[in-house]
């Protein structure tokens, strides 16, 4: 039997919680002075008296405090971040937060559209036991000690090496492996961004990129995306209008769309960046199942303002976690710092595993099919 939706909270009860939610997304961190009794009431559309009510019961729980002549404050400590507090209240079927634990939770059955995961029967098992097998055999198999600051060179070289079959030069001297293209991402938010910067992300996008930007408390702007890119209009629009740090993107193929983006739209992009101070960092996790590859943000000229990611967990193994990251050479000491700061080091037996699929052929074999 179905229920009834539950009745809204009364006017006090309503004041409340968006004061908590405040508090919960660390908006109004420790020591904050909370509007007026005044402000509040003209701001939420409510009566003074239900202001000075719900003040007292939230500082009868210890969530703000009075300061005699000097208003209400928010009480310390800080407040654990709550991700699912930042932002509006989302039906659970569209938080990106939920969305994602649920692509993760629920069995190989259940349909999970906009993931990007091929299915299981589909991945090369075999080469990836015979890797492991191999890796296993070589005294110099880095099975139990820590990996590199940047990863094993081995991998890098192989990556570099293997982009270069695709047209894209790369140096493994600016690559850093990461544990996933997720914390690639992370990665650069942390060196790039602060709580409360634009950003700005396709419309539709991967959802687990708003859950990621959520998490660094970004304020997320989205631009319509067309079948060959972003809606230029509104690009420039939003570029003017919110001064975003950085712009989030897969060029090509583009998840959820499988939308590939046009040379002329990747031109007109870099040199918006260039006119905007804008940073592009272009999620290249499907590029190597194009057929011919589609146009891409990183360009020779371009290099100082794209930092580009990859991964092997939609096109291998998401159970080797595994990802890189290209960016400018002086960016890279400070992104492996907070590599390091964070995580330490990474999976040195997970790259060289891939790192020997890579010099076989193996990988190469498996995406062409």
């Amino acid at each position: 039997m179905d229920t009834l939706p539950s009745p809204p909270p009364g006017r006090t009860a309503g004041l409340m919680q968006f004061v908590r939610r405040r508090i919960a997304a660390r908006e109004w961190p420790p020591g904050t002075r909370l509007p007026s009794l005044r402000g509040m009431a003209l701001q939420q559309g409510v009566s003074k008296s239900t202001v000075v009510e719900a003040y007292d019961r939230l500082a009868a729980e210890g969530a703000i405090q009075a300061r005699a002549g000097a208003g209400f404050y928010v009480a310390g400590p800080l407040a654990p971040l709550a991700l699912a507090e930042i932002g509006p209240r989302l039906n659970r079927q569209i938080d990106p937060l939920w969305v994602s634990r649920q692509s993760l939770d629920l069995g190989a059955q259940a349909s999970k559209p906009g993931c990007g995961w091929l299915p299981d029967s589909w991945m090369p098992q075999d080469a990836i036991r015979r890797a492991l097998r191999q890796v296993a055999r070589d005294p110099d198999a880095p099975l139990t000690d820590y990996a590199p600051a940047l990863g094993l060179p081995t991998l890098r070289s192989e990556i570099a090496r293997h982009l270069g079959t695709r047209g894209l030069a790369v140096d493994p001297r600016h690559i850093l492996l990461t544990d996933s293209g997720t914390q690639a991402m992370d990665l650069l938010c942390r060196f790039l961004i602060q709580p409360g910067d634009a950003v700005l992300v396709d419309d539709p996008c991967y959802f687990n990129f708003l859950a990621l930007l959520r998490a660094h408390r970004a304020r997320i702007i989205g631009v319509p995306h067309d079948p060959d890119g972003p809606d230029m209009d509104r690009f420039e629009a939003a570029l003017r209008e919110h001064r975003p740090r950085f712009y989030l993107s897969n060029t090509g193929p583009h998840n959820p769309t499988g939308a590939r983006l046009s040379a002329d739209k990747a031109r007109r992009i870099r040199a918006l960046a260039q006119a905007h101070d804008l940073i592009l960092i272009e999620d290249d996790i499907f590029g190597d199942f194009e057929s011919s590859p589609s146009a891409r943000l990183t360009a020779d000229d371009s290099r100082d303002r794209v930092a580009q990611v990859g991964s092997f967990s939609k096109t291998l193994s998401a159970s080797l976690r595994c990802g890189y990251l290209i960016a400018r050479e002086d960016w890279l000491d400070a992104l492996a710092d907070l590599r390091t700061a964070t995580t330490f080091s990474g999976a040195g037996l997970t790259q060289a595993v891939i790192a020997r699929l890579l010099r076989d052929g193996a990988w190469q074999q498996h995406t062409r099919r």
